[in-house]
This record gives C-alpha cells, structure tokens and sequence, in this order.
C-alpha cells in the first residue's frame, strides 16, 4: 500500500499541475460562466423582438376559395394565431406566393376546397408545426361549416370541436418524464468522464514509456503498484477537475442563471441527490474498468503513433454501450432483455445500470449484484493489466498479437508459480 500511494501521489500531483490540466479545467469553469448569462442575454433579445413584434404584428394571408368569405375563416386563423394579423385576399397565388418572397407575408394558405389547401413559406423550417396548425384549422374550418349545415350553430360546433379533455397522472412507478433530461445529461457526462480520463492514462503510460521513465520506475516498485497507483491517481486528478466544473455550474445556475433560466429547465437540473450519488459510483465503477484496459494496451505502445491502434477495439467497446443504452432510452425499453443482461455485463455495467436506476424501478439485489460484478471485474482487470504492463515495459518494436500477450502472460504465470514453490521448498 505504501508504494501504491507513493506513485499515486506522484500522479496525481503531476495530473493536477499539468498546463493542461489548468488551461482545460480553467476553459470549462469560463465557459460555463459565460454561458450562466446566456438565458439573461437570450431573454433581453426576446423583449426586444417582443416589443417590435408589438409595433407591427407579422401578417398572414388567407386566400379563400371555397367559402365564398364566410367570416368563420378569418375568426379561425386568429384564434390559432394570435400574434399575427390575419389578411383576407382574393389574389391569385402568384401575386401571393411574390408578397410571400417580399416579406410582406409570413406565409399564406389558399383554401382551394373544404377539405384541399396550399400552404405558401418562403422557407421551411424543419422543426415548424406550422404546416400541421394549417392543416388543423383548415380541417376545423370544414366541420363547423359541415356541423352549422346540420343545424349546430358556430359558436357551439367551435366550442364542442376546441373542447380540450383535463387529465391528471398518477405515477405508481418512476415518472420518466421527469428524469429523462437528467438521465441524459449525466449519461454524456459519464461517457464523456469515462473517456477522456480514461485515455488520460494511456497517454500517461506512453509518455514514461517514450521517455524511458517507465524502465526506471519498474525497479523500484511492481508492476500492479505502478498500475493501480496511476490509475487511481490520474482518477483523482479527473475527480477533483469534474468537482471543480460541475461546482462552477452549480453556483451559476443558482445564483447568475437562477432568475432567468425557466422554471421547468430548473426542476430538471435539479437533480435528485440519490441520482448525484449513483452517478458518481458508476463514474468510478466505469473509469476504473477502462482506465485498466487502456492503460494495459498503452504499454505496449512503443510510440505513441501506436497508441490509437491499440486502444481502438477499447474505444469501440465503451461507443457501443454507450449506443445500446440510448437506444433503449428511446425506445422505452430500459427494462429490456438486453439492458437487463448489460446491467452484469462490466463492459456495459456502468451506463445501462445506471439508466435503469434513474428511469425506472430496480430491485436493490440487482444494483448490489451489479456493483459487486463491477467490483470484482475492477479488481481482475487490475490484475490483467499490470501482467500485461510487466510484459509491455520493456517491450519495444511493434505491438504484439493478441496471441503473443496470452502466450507470455501464460510464461509469465509459469514463472511466478515456479518461484513461489521455490521459496516454499526453501
């Protein structure tokens, strides 16, 4: 133990006080600041387009064809759009379609028959429900005309036809749509954790190696020290710069932001402790199992031009996990056959468990069998990689096959076993 804290207290410390340590930790902290404004900034801007929206309200055309200029078309589009003034025009759609063009038009719609319109933009939008509103008061407009041919007045076909249904929800289970803008926020903030501290170890490993430090360091303490040493900590050093960013975020949101952020935006960010806490044992649970890998295959790198090769099938591993638990995110499907199986799974352990805490009902056994899973998988992997960091030390040239590694870290166990009868018989 002595030794492991030895080389994790010279980790760390040399993590911490790294420029690049400071200068990344330093850009988040501002920009995180900076941004803390933008809602202030964002709503500033929308007063003032308020305001001139005020001045002079945005115009939309109604050109209508089928109903003779039944004042129930215009009294429609203006309960629909409130915000705009609604023009009524017998133009034909060039002239309506070259207005449109101008600006002078929002858009227009060309009532063609009851049930057949042309809708008029000079661009749109991707995102815009504006297409499906026309479509609905078009639609709105057929019925009370139909409904008003049968004897039912206007007024009371629009009031039976804009009846809008009261709904309350009762949640016997987790209410998902309240956790899912958190569960995704610190999903990406795990993947991106996991990530980048990860191959903060592996570049670690293949800078001492380039520099011959490694050869050194080998002779004054084992290979599983060196190894969990630097793993855990270059995991303190990514721990203390992740208290230090989401500290800043914290203290922005409920101070700069706090007025200004709406208050829906605010009960997600709220996150609940117990969901801080999960996310923060599966942050470690997650660096830990890939930090080991990457770590492991980094030493074998001679150069650091290898280091991408290496840890690439690593890399791929930790995307794909990460692409199956959004996945089933999406598709409502936390609960499924296959998050259930990632949930044990170490490579997967981490995300798909913790998606299924945050949105859903887990049984306790699980989440212990998971951890525990997790644990052993830590300590194993631990293990792995300081037999292949023992192997990879002194190993220079090209990377060897996979085949080559086991068949020295078989040799390697031989040798071990070997010495440790010798010193039983002696």
């Amino acid at each position: 133990m002595k030794h492991i804290l030895q080389v994790l207290r010279f980790e760390y410390l040399g993590s911490i006080k790294s420029k690049s340590f400071i200068i990344s930790t330093a850009i988040f902290m501002v920009m995180i600041l900076l941004l803390s404004f933008l809602p202030g900034i964002i709503m500033s801007v929308q007063s003032s387009q308020q305001g001139d929206q005020d001045r002079q309200k945005p115009v939309i055309a109604v050109c209508d064809k089928a109903y003779q200029g039944n004042p129930l078309v215009k009294k429609e589009f203006e309960n629909y759009y409130p915000d705009s003034d609604i023009e009524l025009t017998t133009a034909d759609t060039n002239a309506v379609s070259e207005k449109v063009d101008n600006g002078d038009y929002l858009f227009a719609v060309v009532i063609n028959d009851p049930l057949s319109c042309t809708y008029i933009t000079k661009n749109n939008a991707v995102f815009s429900d504006t297409m499906r509103k026309v479509q609905t008061v078009v639609k709105e407009i057929y019925q009370t005309v139909s409904l008003e041919k049968e004897g039912v007045s206007g007024d009371v076909s629009l009031k039976i036809l804009n009846a809008q249904v009261k709904m309350n929800t009762v949640t016997t289970g987790t209410d998902q749509s309240k956790n899912y803008l958190s569960a995704y926020i610190l999903m990406m903030v795990l993947y991106i954790a996991i990530i980048m501290y990860g191959q903060m170890v592996s570049q670690s490993v293949v800078s001492e190696k380039n520099s011959r430090a490694m050869e050194m360091l080998i002779t004054c303490a084992r290979p599983s020290h060196l190894m969990f040493g630097k793993v855990i900590g270059s995991g303190l050093a990514g721990l203390t710069q992740l208290v230090l960013i989401l500290s800043t975020a914290l203290v922005s949101i409920n101070t700069v932001s706090k007025d200004t952020l709406p208050t829906e935006i605010m009960d997600f960010l709220n996150f609940p402790l117990a969901t801080v806490l999960y996310a923060l044992l599966f942050f470690v649970l997650g660096y830990f199992i890939y930090s080991f890998l990457l770590g492991a295959l980094s030493s074998l790198a001679s150069r650091s031009e290898d280091l991408n090769t290496l840890i690439s099938p690593v890399m791929i591993l930790f995307i794909a996990a990460f692409l199956i638990v959004v996945m089933a995110i999406n598709s409502d499907s936390v609960n499924g056959t296959l998050m259930v199986v990632c949930s044990y799974i170490p490579f997967t352990a981490p995300l798909a468990m913790f998606a299924r805490i945050v949105l859903s009902d887990v049984a306790v056994y699980e989440i212990i069998i998971s951890v525990a899973v997790q644990l052993i998988s830590v300590y194993l992997l631990g293990m792995l990689a300081a037999a292949i960091y023992r192997i990879g030390v002194l190993m220079y040239g090209n990377p060897p096959k996979p085949s080559e590694i086991v068949k020295m870290l078989k040799e390697q166990h031989k040798a071990n076993k070997a010495v440790k009868e010798s010193i039983k018989t002696k």
